[in-house]
């Protein structure tokens, strides 16, 4: 345990102010950062695309949100197991809470493809505490067979210590894939294009412009006439105010080029390109641009994005979940859920036509539908016998 929090500890010379680049990016260099577009892409810079950003949030708020619970199989049937283990009851002040540990969980899978969790143990091995680590600060280590964690370049640490719950592998890997990596291009393209239209509005959102002197001016001139010229009509403040031109001098307005008036479709673009890395439907991040915007279109999509993007997602952290349960001693049949049920169910006419299914057909209890619209339970209406 000490050991284990030297590891973690930082000492005082390293302590300084610290960005969203400094803990989660320092090894990003292995993959490059530069791209075609000449934009720099790391974890820091990707986080500022739109996109990228509203992808990260939307996956994360719903995953972190999904009601956690315990149950053990008995046969076909499961119940909920009750001797919940103290780490997953979430109810520590002094501990991370369940929607900041599956939201830093799942940010970490969507960014660097690995998630890392410190477990702190007592002297029973029981866990009393769970901390998501900086990815980057963790190497993998094939030893003896067995996979072992170094964090920080310390000591070598067992997968009792050290939870690894990684994203996409490839064949034969130990971490998983970023996505910000192997999409560095396509994140470029997103950067570049923003500073352009960022740097065409800062212009007075108008193209190239000559303005032609007669005679000749010295370099001192020409640099005094284009600041003034600047200070004058530069910036969308300035936009289309009159210009005075004197001693001759002749404005002459460049046309716009053809490929800089398709920065905006370029913009559009990118935005189904980078939902697609990560399997977010474009309207769920305000692009509506070729989406259905009534009836089944949107809920077919929402439906997709459950099944063949949260549900994976969910089911690895499960699995992870359910390792430190069995690291505890607990038996295999007693299983963590992250229950999508709610996300499923969908809206207030689809679910009232999946209960009545349900309850026609006997699958579903009265209780239990009440249940799951977080209603208390009907009282026991059922005949009672008469006294003998």
């Amino acid at each position: 345990m000490k050991l284990f929090k030297r590891a973690l500890s930082i000492s005082s010379d390293q302590q300084r102010a610290t960005s969203f680049q400094d803990v989660w990016g320092k090894n990003l260099e292995h993959f490059g950062t530069a791209t075609a577009s000449g934009s720099n892409v790391n974890l820091d810079t990707a986080m500022q695309v739109s996109a990228v950003f509203a992808c990260v949030r939307i996956i994360s708020d719903n995953v972190s949100t999904l009601p956690l619970d315990l149950y053990r199989r008995n046969g076909d049937l499961r119940e909920r197991f009750t001797n919940v283990p103290e780490w997953a009851q979430f109810t520590s002040a002094d501990r991370v809470g369940k929607i900041d540990l599956l939201s830093q969980v799942t940010v970490s899978i969507l960014t660097e493809g690995n998630a890392f969790v410190a477990t702190y143990r007592d002297s029973n091995q029981k866990i009393i505490g769970l901390d998501v680590l900086d990815p980057e600060a963790v190497e993998i280590k094939l030893v003896g067979g067995a996979r072992m964690f170094r964090l920080n370049g310390g000591e070598m640490l067992t997968d009792r210590e050290i939870l690894h719950i990684p994203g996409m592998l490839q064949p034969g890997g130990m971490r998983g894939m970023s996505p910000i990596k192997y999409a560095r291009q396509s994140i470029g393209l997103s950067m570049a294009a923003t500073e352009f239209g960022a740097t065409f509005f800062g212009n007075g959102g108008l193209p190239a412009m000559t303005v032609e002197v007669p005679g000749e001016l010295s370099d001192v001139g020409v640099s005094a006439l284009k600041r003034a010229w600047n200070d004058a009509h530069g910036g969308t403040a300035n936009a289309h105010k009159l210009a005075v031109l004197t001693e001759g001098a002749k404005f002459t307005k460049v046309s716009l080029d053809p490929d800089d008036a398709q920065f905006l479709q370029t913009r559009e673009f990118q935005v189904s390109d980078i939902t697609r890395i990560f399997g977010v439907p474009p309207h769920l991040v305000g692009d509506a641009t070729n989406s259905t915007s009534w009836g089944s279109g949107l809920a077919a999509q929402n439906t997709t994005f459950i099944q063949h993007t949260l549900r994976p997602l969910v089911e690895r952290i499960e699995a992870g979940l359910n390792h430190l349960l069995l690291s505890e001693g607990l038996p295999p049949t007693v299983f963590v859920k992250l229950s999508m049920d709610g996300l499923l169910r969908g809206d207030t006419q689809q679910r009232l036509e999946g209960y009545a299914t349900g309850l026609a057909s006997g699958f579903y209890t009265v209780n239990e539908v009440r249940a799951w619209e977080e209603l208390p339970p009907l009282p026991d209406t059922a005949p009672q016998e008469a006294p003998q």
